[in-house]
């Protein structure tokens, strides 16, 4: 573990710092190329992890490249846009949402939601690929699912700590959703799904309705929309995410994920005898 933590930040500062040299702009700034380059250093040190030092193919950790991936990213993204929805309907009905008028009528549009999509894509993937990769197999192995999903989510709140505007709720509410995310990883081994969930988790909110992401302005939203309600409810300037009603729906969340049984490990990824093969698939 101390190796691939290392390895990672090793190249995480190295491809940033040659993207610096050739991109001075991105220093500093979360862009494409900069999220590129930190979701190449994961990839990158998950492969020299698992290829030379578990003699094992990069794609058990759940990369497997196939129509049953495609298909897991899409049930992915259809879990994390229910949950996002289901609290931005309860803040609607409770006449907590109003339409805000920001929503931009003029220049690329299409060409900004893009771009952030992608953003946010690559973002999600980094996160995944990093925290619940190599590193969950890994710990899960050694100590079981509950360590795995537990230590690899306070890692995941951790990561949100410095945010602008963050309090408790908000850490409370990554924490569950880094539960979340890990009950699904081990019980379907794909990281498609959870990078899909990731990423509508985030895309709903910041692109879909235009409130904060985890305390950031991510821009380009579809439909503008303010939140004036309880901020203990609703989440006030940090977004949803620092909100009692984001606590509840992904706390439902959990227990579908727990509970379902319509998730199931990917064949493909079972075959390629990942680091948990074998290993009890309920938590």
């Amino acid at each position: 573990m101390a190796l691939y933590i290392v390895l990672l930040l090793l190249l995480v500062l190295v491809l940033l710092t040659g993207l610096a040299l050739v991109y001075p702009a991105s220093v500093g700034e979360l862009t494409v190329w900069s999220a590129g380059a930190a979701c190449a250093a994961a990839l990158l040190a998950s492969w020299v992890m698992m290829s030379g030092v578990e003699s094992r193919p990069p794609a058990s950790l759940g990369l497997c490249l196939s129509v049953r991936g495609a298909q897991d990213s899409v049930r992915g993204f259809l879990l994390g846009f229910v949950v996002v929805s289901a609290v931005l309907v309860a803040m609607a009905l409770a006449g907590w949402l109003h339409l805000s008028g920001s929503t931009p009528t003029e220049g690329p549009v299409l060409g900004s939601v893009l771009y952030v999509t992608v953003l946010l894509t690559l973002a999600a993937l980094f996160e995944e690929v990093a925290v619940r990769g190599y590193a969950f197999q890994l710990v899960a192995r050694a100590r079981g699912p509950a360590v795995a999903v537990g230590s690899t989510a306070l890692v995941f709140a951790g990561l949100h700590g410095a945010n602008p505007g963050v309090g408790w709720v908000a850490i409370g509410n990554t924490l569950l959703a880094g539960i979340l995310l890990g009950i699904l990883y081990w019980r379907t081994l794909s990281l498609w799904w959870i990078t899909g969930a990731h990423l509508a988790w985030n895309w709903t909110m910041g692109v879909g309705a235009g409130l904060p992401v985890s305390g950031l302005d991510v821009g380009a939203p579809l439909v503008g929309v303010t939140a004036n309600g309880p901020s203990l409810l609703t989440g006030g300037d940090y977004g949803p995410e620092a909100g009692l009603l984001l606590t509840l729906a992904t706390l439902v969340g959990i227990i579908w994920t727990i509970r379902t049984p319509r998730l199931s490990r990917d064949p493909a990824v079972v075959a390629l005898s990942p680091l948990i093969d074998g290993a009890g698939r309920r938590i």
